[in-house]
């Protein structure tokens, strides 16, 4: 094997194994707050579920944040960034994801952690005296569908450093007053709770119509003037939204060039989900709740995870309604409706048991990755129907096919055929909901084909006769799909 090939056979070897090739499978989340009536919090919590890898816990530091904001929903904090001490920006690094992909400054989390002491202590410092500025993210495009491409922000490791510590401190103070209508990034939630809830809404409640709104670019189309408003709601640590403001216009790097940034918040930092999560607290749910349902005579509810969200309405001309107020108030905050992704379809039972009489086809929807139809039971009555959107799915095959394709000359069958697995129980742990078993069906069978297709590609001649490659399955099973979240919600 020459020199060039031991090379590539390394990098394969590291990307392969790499944290962000296995598929990502959203866990409910670690309670930040504690439950109820409990005054201490795990610091080391966050999105995923996970501790703080040292084991060290300063709950006494952020628990105070959580008790005054739950005792005082008016209450806004004076003092913040004294919280900033060399121990808590250990945890924060602790809280890191390795073998990320890189910012600016092309240093990883493992090479910033081989003088940690030194390093966070240099950043404290910083921090005191004010000397420290974020650095601009770089900027990098990731496949969104097969026609448009997804623009992520890559922060250097320093930056996540403080951008954790910043989201704790957020999460803790602005956690008491999210809604139970948001389900996006938020501890002991889910994307398959919101899946779960829109179910029991649908199936239990006088749904008709279904409003199915897409905020067009939302994280590159915050604005800035009023996400600071949403934040001195309940933050008047001047110190504190400074340190938030400068992160927000650190630019980015495209290119080689550096791109100032008046709105938007980069997707794929830290901060991101969070100042997400404020935004539409106060611009979308409290607006809902507070004003729009005062005003209707029928039945309502929201359901949102991020910037993804659905309204189920029980009168039609309410949601019509909703729909013309809803591009009001979003274009009011600098946020616009995408008119392609966005429409208000009758559904549900009534809707159905029409359909039946009158012969005509329902529409659906899609939301959290999950295609959403009028579906009947085995007795011949009305259930919720969920299956992988045929957009997703003809993505994570695509996927697959380019993964497979890459990897089969430069790393061995027997490593690859371990992550290959790895990928199929994640694609089964999220997507395996109830009445979706032909679509993980569907998913384990094409990947099957694939890989016995690529593993006679590796050469001019053929590896594998159909029944050797059977012969080896046998031996080493892929593992069968399988639902990890039953969803039927029986009605009266």
């Amino acid at each position: 094997m020459s020199m060039h090939q031991q090379e590539l056979k390394g990098e394969a070897l590291q990307t392969v194994f790499r944290q962000s090739d296995l598929p990502v499978i959203p866990l409910k989340q670690s309670n930040v707050c504690g439950g109820k009536g409990q005054a201490g919090i795990r610091l080391g919590a966050r999105d995923t579920t996970s501790g703080h890898r040292a084991g060290t816990t300063l709950s006494t530091k952020l628990a105070p944040l959580t008790n005054r904001a739950r005792g005082n929903r008016k209450y806004k904090f004076m003092t913040l960034m004294h919280l900033f001490t060399e121990e808590f920006l250990k945890v924060c690094y602790g809280d890191l994801k390795k073998k990320k992909s890189l910012g600016i400054d092309g240093v990883s989390v493992e090479e910033y952690g081989e003088n940690l002491e030194e390093n966070i202590k240099d950043l404290a410092v910083r921090m005191r005296a004010w000397e420290y500025k974020p650095s601009p993210v770089k900027r990098v495009y990731i496949p969104k569908d097969e026609h448009s491409k997804r623009p992520l922000g890559i922060p250097t490791v320093e930056d996540k450093i403080v951008g954790m510590g910043i989201k704790k401190i957020l999460d803790e103070i602005f956690e008491v007053d999210f809604m139970d209508v948001s389900y996006g990034f938020r501890s002991k939630r889910s994307c398959h709770d919101a899946l779960n809830k829109l179910d029991k809404t649908i199936m239990t409640k006088p749904i008709n119509c279904v409003v199915d709104m897409d905020i067009e670019k939302f994280f590159d189309t915050i604005n800035h003037e009023w996400l600071m408003k949403c934040l001195k709601e309940r933050i008047a640590d001047p110190n504190f939204l400074r340190l938030i403001g400068r992160f927000l216009t650190a630019g980015m790097i495209e290119e080689g060039k550096l791109i100032e940034t008046d709105k938007g918040t980069p997707q794929g930092g830290i901060l991101s989900p969070v100042l997400a999560n404020i935004y539409l607290h106060y611009i979308l749910d409290l607006w809902f709740e507070k004003k729009i349902k005062k005003q209707l005579k029928g039945y309502a509810e929201l359901n949102r995870y991020c910037d993804d969200f659905v309204c189920c309405f029980q009168s039609g001309g309410e949601a019509k309604k909703f729909g013309e107020l809803l591009k009001e108030r979003l274009e009011k905050f600098g946020l616009k409706i995408s008119e392609k992704k966005s429409r208000i379809i009758e559904f549900g039972r009534h809707v159905w048991e029409q359909s039946q009489k009158d012969g005509r086809e329902i529409s659906t929807f899609n939301f959290l990755g999950f295609t959403h139809y009028c579906d009947r039971t085995r007795k011949g009555k009305f259930k919720l129907g969920r299956k992988t959107a045929s957009v997703k799915f003809r993505r994570k095959m695509k996927d697959m096919n380019e993964w497979l394709k890459a990897i089969r000359n430069v790393v061995e069958l027997k490593q690859w055929w371990q992550v290959l697995k790895q990928k199929l129980v994640g694609h089964y742990v999220y997507y395996g909901v109830s009445g979706n078993m032909p679509n993980i069906n569907r998913f384990y069978k094409g990947c099957s084909k694939l890989a016995y297709k690529w593993i006679n590609r590796r050469s001019q001649k053929k590896s594998y006769s159909f029944e050797q490659f059977c012969r080896f399955v046998k031996y080493n099973p892929l593992p069968k799909p399988k639902i990890y979240h039953p969803m039927y919600t029986l009605s009266s």
